[in-house]
């Protein structure tokens, strides 16, 4: 399988015969992920670049070995490190859109700046600690997780109470539960036709708060 340089990804592959790789070669590439990392901010695109050049290069370190310096491995291992943090860096964006609560946007933010100091000195941490920092900005306008909680059984309460729901005392129609500043009573359904309203029983009221 033969190579050739390219630009914007470094080595590819584009023959069936294998050629020996250069220093000069090795070198071009690792310039060409340096400069990358440098330059590029776009962890898709980086971690694109890595797969492509670190595959290439592994399988070419098993038949010539003696074409690597220690600096060079050394750095390639970096390298490893670098495309497992940014595979975990692509998985943290795309979970910010499930992030409901404070509880969760903490932990999620936590993550991201250990994964900012994973991908330093790189240009790709200033962008993970962004999405740190908007995280935590996030997180103060999100209900703890126990308030959601919270919220979910009560109103489950409210739906078991609502299907007890009675009939109108004054046109029949179904009751249903509504709240005010004094607390929830049973308006009528057809609200504003019909302006009746029965506060709940003491037994309804330990129902929707037990």
């Amino acid at each position: 399988m033969s190579l050739r340089f390219d630009a914007s990804w470094g080595l590819v592959a584009n023959s069936s015969k294998c050629l020996p790789i250069m220093s000069s070669t090795l070198e071009q590439t690792i310039e060409e992920l340096q400069t990358a990392l440098d330059g590029n901010a776009n962890e898709k695109q980086l971690l694109d670049l890595l797969d492509r050049n670190l595959d290439l290069l592994r399988s070419q370190y098993r038949t010539q070995k003696t074409a690597f310096s220690d600096a060079t491995i050394d750095f390639l291992k970096s390298m490893a490190r670098l495309q497992e943090a940014l595979r975990e860096f692509i998985d943290a964006i795309e979970e910010k859109e499930w992030v409901r609560t404070r509880d969760d946007a903490q932990e999620l933010a936590g993550r991201l700046g250990d994964l900012r100091d994973r991908l330093s000195p790189h240009l790709v941490a200033k962008r993970a600690d962004k999405e740190m920092r908007e995280m935590i900005a996030r997180s103060h306008s999100l209900p703890f997780a126990a308030a959601v909680a919270g919220e979910t059984d009560f109103q489950k309460r409210r739906a078991c109470l609502e299907s007890t729901a009675k009939l109108c005392g004054k046109c029949g129609a179904k009751l249903t539960l509504r709240e005010s500043q004094n607390g929830y009573f049973w308006g009528c359904s057809t609200f504003p036709a019909c302006f009746f309203r029965r506060w709940l029983s003491s037994k309804e009221e330990k129902i929707l708060f037990p």
